[in-house]
């Protein structure tokens, strides 16, 4: 087969033997596969690995096949293996696959060196966790669902306050978030992002505003979200009826310094939900989180519901998902796709065509 291999700070394609799946596991090919932050992020660990070797040492770095946002073709199952796909049928990995070794009790298929992900020509999907795309859902779009499940399940977790949503963060994940509020009628939504073409692409998506963060606050326009932010304080009424209504805050960036700056200016009750991968160490400052009573919540992956669901909402609104795809590009290129990823805030999501 031909696959990108990611070793050190290079990605390049090669050609590797087959692979064979095993009892439990699928034989898939692969139809479009997209870049993910967190294979950016791989990336960048590795690079910071490779750095502090020497040259003729470089070769004992880990090397992958990223891609765990894929779309495949079932070709055939491991030995002793349920399986309801026949030859031909299409199906959606889920990336996750359980490993008694690993320190979470998973591992990600396409980000460790024991599993290889969707930049081949081939791969191996866990056949418990292998879902039929509609037969109405376009190969590239139902790559997408793995990062529609991230918003999903971020947008689920942001279930007690019933007030607007403020998506700091345009990229993939703020926009899968935003799909997931508007599918879930839960409204209104303001958006916020220093790239213009992300908060074009919010506003297509149907936020109710869009803004830049570099001339306007994310934490100025609660009027025109009909939202009071300075409501009575619990402390000063005489009957204690519960706590007023807050706004949902999702924190889709993941930098070091954004989650304080959110603390700071988030209105009372507010519930702060973190998506964005920080991967750096960051502070806060509790006093303010105390003082205004937020709720400060983490939110990882999904659950295999939520990316069932994810496949469905797909085809209900395939139009929508589409306005978050900027390029398709073939194998060959995906070393320049990582590259334009991490330099261009214009590209969104990118898919890769691992037989062009």
């Amino acid at each position: 087969m031909r696959a990108a291999v990611l070793q050190g700070s290079t990605i390049a394609v090669h050609t590797l033997p087959d692979p064979t799946p095993g009892p439990g596991w699928l034989l898939v090919e692969p139809l479009a596969t997209g870049i993910c932050g967190s294979d950016l992020h791989y990336r960048e660990r590795a690079t910071a690995a490779e750095a502090g070797l020497a040259a003729d040492e470089r070769h004992t770095l880990p090397r992958i096949v990223p891609g765990h946002e894929f779309s495949a073709r079932f070709l055939e199952a491991g030995p002793n293996t349920e399986c309801a796909f026949k030859p031909g049928d299409r199906l959606a990995p889920l990336p996750f696959t359980h490993s008694a070794h690993a320190p979470n009790g998973f591992e990600v298929i396409g980000l460790s060196p024991k599993y290889s992900g969707g930049l081949a020509t081939l791969s191996l999907a866990d056949a418990a966790r292998a879902f039929a795309i509609p037969d109405d859902v376009p190969s590239d779009l139902a790559a997408l669902t793995e990062p529609l499940a991230v918003g999903l399940h971020a947008a689920n977790l942001a279930t007690r306050n019933r007030g607007p949503n403020v998506v700091i963060g345009c990229g993939p994940v703020g926009l899968a978030v935003i799909f997931a509020l508007l599918r879930q009628d839960r409204g209104p939504i303001l958006a916020a992002d220093f790239s213009p073409e992300r908060r074009a692409a919010a506003e297509a998506l149907g936020a109710d505003i869009v803004l830049d963060p570099a001339e306007t606050s994310p934490f100025s326009r609660w009027d025109d979200l009909g939202f009071d932010p300075h409501p009575s304080s619990p402390l000063l009424e005489r009957d204690f009826r519960g706590l007023p209504p807050g706004a949902n805050i999702f924190d889709c960036v993941g930098v070091p310094g954004l989650l304080d700056q959110i603390v700071k200016n988030a209105p009372q009750h507010c519930h702060i939900i973190t998506v964005g991968v920080c991967a750096h160490e960051d502070k806060l400052t509790p006093r303010e989180a105390i003082i205004t009573e937020l709720t400060l919540e983490f939110s990882f992956a999904y659950r295999p519901a939520e990316f069932a669901q994810s496949l469905q909402a797909i085809a209900a609104d395939p139009d929508r998902v589409r306005r978050m795809i900027t390029s398709h590009l073939p194998l060959a290129e995906t070393a320049a796709a990582f590259d334009r990823l991490a330099s261009r805030p214009a590209e969104i999501k990118v898919l890769i065509d691992p037989h062009s």
